[in-house]
């Protein structure tokens, strides 16, 4: 029995990026064996066992055979016969097929520290093409590094896959997963780019309104480099609804069909699972930004019906990431246009004045009248403070 450190710890190691998580192929061992020592078994799909006081996950090497479509579709093989370099051989890229042993030896049967050195992304074996995922796995691995190029014959097969309709068989949550790891990067652009040019991306979101068209794809990868650039953090759902925005701030749709994106964007926020808030963000930002462009221009009036709209008082957080979002497209588009700086300080403002202001209120009153008390009081608030 003999225990390697593999995969993307291994790589990243190399690459002198952090290592997060750690994963552990054992080979020359039974599920049995690994029970007795204390592991605790999990995997469904192929034995998988966590350690009894790291808790990290040790895999027993294993093959496997593609026997239908999507993910899920392969049948695995594992037993003590089973060799190092045939576990690392089922693996996606050369530079997560690198093992190290108890010693700090490395394994290296596929030259992925070469590749690693030359910033190429290239498949281990052409049975890459049997995992759709793999298309989006290649994509974001290309954007750990900005010099990071994806191999000729790679793209190829990433463009195959594109067209053979496989990617429609991953599941929602696998397509998510990838693609907020991808946008949490270091170089989300890079993904985008190559997500775009195999066309990946009209696959896993099937009702984009245009074409992948160069134009098209120019703005996904000028909204990824102005992710990258933001001053300020984003999160990761709210870097995923961004993808359906670039369609709207990009102008990719006739005027006419502005009902029918619509109508699309609603069913792709449902398809992916996005959160009940992202949802709400996404469709304040299609129904306020130019409110809160002109925000300080507006009347008082309408500057508090606009907060209200966006539940400002319940929930100050979601403007706040709705101008990140909206800033991060107007670099990224070259709309021009002032600052939300001076509109970030007047909330600031404004909520601080709002925490200290005590209203005294008649319960004698009803709801509506209470509401409207409370609306004028914070109208007249706004005021003092716009002048």
């Amino acid at each position: 029995m003999k225990i390697y450190l593999v995969g993307g710890a291994v790589r990243d190691k190399i690459l002198g990026i952090p290592v997060k998580d750690r994963d552990y192929l054992v080979v020359g061992s039974t599920p049995e064996e690994m029970v007795e020592l204390g592991y605790k078994p999990v995997g469904k799909d192929f034995p998988v066992f966590i350690h009894p006081r790291t808790k990290e996950e040790y895999a027993l090497a294993r093959t496997e055979k593609k026997v239908g479509k999507g993910y899920h579709g392969f049948k695995f093989y594992t037993s003590p016969d089973v060799t190092l370099e045939e576990d690392l051989s089922r693996r996606d890229i050369t530079i997560n097929a690198i093992a190290e042993d108890e010693d700090g030896n490395i394994y290296d049967p596929f030259n992925g520290k070469d590749d690693i050195k030359n910033k190429i992304i290239r498949h281990v074996t052409d049975a890459f093409i049997e995992d759709p995922l793999r298309v989006l796995r290649a994509s974001r691995f290309a954007a750990l590094d900005v010099k990071f190029r994806i191999q000729t014959e790679t793209f190829e097969l990433m463009s195959a896959m594109v067209l053979s309709g496989e990617l429609k068989s991953l599941s929602v949550e696998r397509v998510v997963k990838e693609l907020k790891k991808g946008l949490q990067g270091r170089n989300p652009e890079i993904m985008l780019h190559y997500l775009c040019e195999c066309g990946a991306l009209n696959e896993v979101f099937l009702d984009l309104p245009n074409p992948m068209t160069p134009s098209f794809s120019k703005d996904f990868v000028s909204v990824g480099l102005a992710m990258k650039q933001s001053s300020k953090p984003l999160e990761a759902e709210s870097k995923l609804i961004m993808l359906l925005l670039v369609s709207y701030f990009g102008k990719h749709y006739p005027t006419e069909s502005h009902k029918i994106w619509i109508e699309k964007q609603t069913y792709l926020l449902k398809d992916l699972k996005i959160s009940s808030l992202s949802v709400k963000i996404f469709w304040n930002i299609i129904d306020e930004e130019l409110n809160l462009k002109e925000f300080l221009t507006l009347k008082v009036e309408d500057k508090l019906d606009c907060l209200y709209r966006l539940d400002f008082f319940r929930r100050p957080n979601i403007i706040s990431e709705i101008l990140n979002i909206i800033t991060v497209f107007y670099k990224a588009f070259e709309i021009k246009a002032s600052t939300f700086e001076d509109l970030n300080k007047l909330l600031v403002l404004f909520s601080n004045e709002i925490n200290q202001l005590k209203i005294k209120l008649d319960t004698s009153k009803s709801g509506d009248e209470i509401k409207e008390f409370v609306y004028q009081e914070r109208l007249s608030l706004l005021k003092k403070i716009s002048n």
